[in-house]
């Protein structure tokens, strides 16, 4: 299994419209096939590390490639992540492989 994670660091006093834009991101994924994945924002808005997370797993690299490809094909999925990149300093993603003990 493969987890893909993005993290934002909200601008200043934009944590709660990165998490809407976020949720708009998997609207829109889910309207064109595509598991919605999870979002986590965290509790305590002095602590450190990113504002807003997004997760999604996948069973392998193939699934995930097309995934890609699917958002990229996706006018509207476009226009939520230009809308995300007003909201953000910062964007991270990480692509991790899950690995049993």
């Amino acid at each position: 299994m493969f987890i893909e994670r993005t993290h934002y660091y909200a601008k200043p006093s934009m944590a709660d419209a990165v998490r809407r834009t976020r949720a708009r991101a998997c609207d829109v994924r889910e309207s064109i096939g595509l598991k919605r994945g999870t979002i986590q924002h965290k509790v305590d808005p002095s602590d450190d590390g990113p504002d807003v997370t997004w997760q999604c797993t996948y069973d392998s690299i193939e699934e995930r490639d097309r995934d890609l490809q699917a958002r990229a094909d996706s006018a509207e999925f476009e226009a939520v992540r230009k809308h995300m990149r007003t909201c953000y300093d910062r964007f991270d993603r990480h692509f991790e492989e899950v690995v049993d003990g």
